[in-house]
């Protein structure tokens, strides 16, 4: 019977979260003293500590010498966020692909010199060749080990190359740094990789590249089976499959059209919001409720109808606010505002309003007069773009 090792825990890692907790917790710059006071410390050792957590970039200091949390932490949660977000995407056509072929189909990133696995679907059969989720598996001689080196800048890709042990590992492998080169502009030019007893023998893969709203490769796609039965299946019939399934994948990841239930149904078949990589667009919106009446409508005795154009732009914009709280975006990131009014006696009070949305930092803006809008209750209508980079992917991803 085995026994668990009692490993002694170590302080110091505890006492280095223990600082980066109370940065975090506290949202604001801090003195070494007060980080102190705050986790009831000794100031020289949380001084040392926060001048070693600085000269690993989880924690920077500011111009006034205080501190705060460091870009490292964050480059390391958006990182996790990358691949969770390729995650989910991924995982209903690895399951898809796997119960096609009969056979693993797993996602991978680059983790420096290796294809790291973060994703993988496992078939219902006796005997298979996958790789372990977390598992690394070498660059030069993995199906989507050369996607991932194709995907690389030409030079970068040199350096890594330079670098790379070109271990061999069956009598297929490529060894030669030169020849792995080539075969790697092959790859890139052709968008996909096939490694056929080049990593283990017996095994054959195939892989595609998964790209980003960019273009650039954030992940490759891969199936691999014994090599009798890939070649049952056919690699071509097996590319083919993987790129329909980026493509998917693609379109998912980086484009979305949302209509919210909540919000005043569209008087059409168009969304609410349009979500296209890093740019958000919304539709024409206006100061309708859901129950189809309008916010700032007052009738009078005689059935005298007075619009109220402050109320009717308060109510457009917040709708607006919330729209896009709903896709993790602000009125902070929008970038370009038309607003059409009925009225261009209301521009003033329409300038008024908008003043406590926005000031000169803020979105561009064209405003319009149009003689008529779609009900005779509204006073305005506001279309806006923003602009939300996602910091989902980037060349560290890879």
């Amino acid at each position: 019977m085995s026994v668990p090792l009692r490993t002694p825990k170590n302080g110091s890692v505890a006492k280095a979260f223990q600082i980066l907790n109370s940065l975090a917790t506290t949202r604001r710059e801090m003195t070494a003293t007060e980080v102190a006071q705050t986790i009831g410390g000794n100031l020289p050792t949380v001084h040392r500590f926060l001048v070693t957590l600085e000269s690993v970039g989880a924690v920077s200091r500011t111009q006034s010498g205080k501190f705060q949390l460091g870009m490292a932490l964050a480059n390391l949660g958006n990182q996790v966020e990358s691949h969770k977000l390729v995650i989910d995407a991924v995982q209903p056509h690895l399951d898809s692909l796997a119960a096609e072929f009969r056979e693993v189909a797993h996602c991978a990133v680059r983790n420096a010199t290796q294809a790291v696995t973060i994703a993988h679907a496992l078939p219902d059969r006796s005997l298979l060749i996958g790789q372990a989720l977390g598992g690394g598996y070498p660059l030069h001689c993995s199906a989507a080990g050369k996607i991932l080196l194709a995907a690389m800048e030409s030079t970068a890709r040199a350096k890594v190359i330079d670098h790379l042990e070109l271990e061999r590992h069956t009598a297929a492998t490529i060894t030669d740094p030169r020849a792995l080169a080539q075969a790697i502009v092959t790859v890139a030019r052709q968008g996909f990789a096939i490694d056929e007893e080049e990593w283990e023998d017996g095994l054959a893969a195939v892989a595609v590249p998964l790209h980003g709203g960019k273009g650039k490769t954030v992940a490759a796609l891969a199936v691999s089976a014994p090599v009798s039965r890939m070649r049952d299946l056919g690699y071509e019939r097996v590319r083919v499959a993987l790129q329909g399934h980026a493509e998917r994948i693609q379109h998912h990841l980086f484009t979305e059209s949302r209509v919210f239930p909540q919000k005043a149904k569209p008087r059409g078949k168009f969304p609410h919001l349009k979500r296209v990589d890093d740019f958000i667009f919304i539709s024409g919106t206006s100061a309708r409720r859901p129950d189809d009446s309008f916010e700032g409508v007052r009738e009078s005795a005689d059935g005298t109808v007075t619009l109220d154009i402050r109320k009717q732009t308060r109510a457009v914009f917040e709708t607006i606010r919330d729209m896009l709280a709903d896709v993790h975006s602000s009125l902070d990131d929008v970038v370009d505002i038309q607003a059409y009014l009925t009225d261009m006696a209301d521009y003033d009070a329409f300038n008024e309003v908008y003043a406590e949305f926005f000031g000169f930092e803020g979105p561009t803006r064209t405003t319009v007069g149009v003689s008529a809008l779609p009900h005779p209750h509204q006073a305005l209508m506001v279309r806006a773009v923003a602009f939300t980079p996602q910091n989902r992917f980037d060349d560290s991803d890879l």
